[in-house]
């Protein structure tokens, strides 16, 4: 999701003038690109340059991706309307949190009016590593060559599918 489908939006949305801050988060087949912009920067401006980059990447875009990038303006400074929190006494956190993180987020961004859907709290698992620098040396690498391989095969893709009603 990263590389095919973020990576060129971001690469068109760097380019627009007034953007002052850009990050982005990929995770459960969805990628979310939050952009702030100038001040200074009128909010239709700011608006057009977002879909006139998003119509610039869409050719740099899978052609099997379900559904065009949109778009929606939100103001992060105000309060949330709905806080959610989720457990389960059946089902451990992880498999709560993927479904939270598939299913349920996804639904929620897609109503009518959401402009921001955010995920906090869980536990996310992690593997640290530590190398060995001599064995590392003897290898002929290099710390940041094992840093790039590592991330390389850290792939983030979609854990499967929802099928709804409406096919998706």
């Amino acid at each position: 999701m990263t590389s095919a489908v973020t990576a060129p939006l971001e690469r068109q949305f760097g380019q627009m003038s007034g953007l002052k801050q850009m990050s982005s988060q990929s995770s459960g087949g969805a990628s979310v690109v939050t952009l702030q912009f100038q001040l200074t920067l009128p909010l239709d401006v700011a608006e057009q340059e977002v879909q006139a980059a998003i119509n610039a990447a869409t050719n740099l875009l899978p052609s099997d991706l379900p559904n065009p990038p949109i778009y929606s303006k939100v103001n992060p400074a105000d309060p949330p309307i709905m806080t959610l929190a989720v457990t389960s006494n059946a089902m451990p956190m992880t498999q709560v949190e993927d479904m939270v993180e598939t299913r349920v987020a996804q639904k929620i961004s897609q109503v009518s009016g959401v402009g921001l859907v955010t995920l906090a709290g869980g536990q996310r698992p992690a593997v640290r590593v530590k190398l060995n620098a001599q064995a590392v040396a003897a290898l002929g690498l290099t710390s940041e060559t094992v840093r790039t391989a590592i991330t390389g095969a850290n792939v983030n893709s979609a854990k499967g599918s929802l099928d709804g009603p409406n096919g998706r």
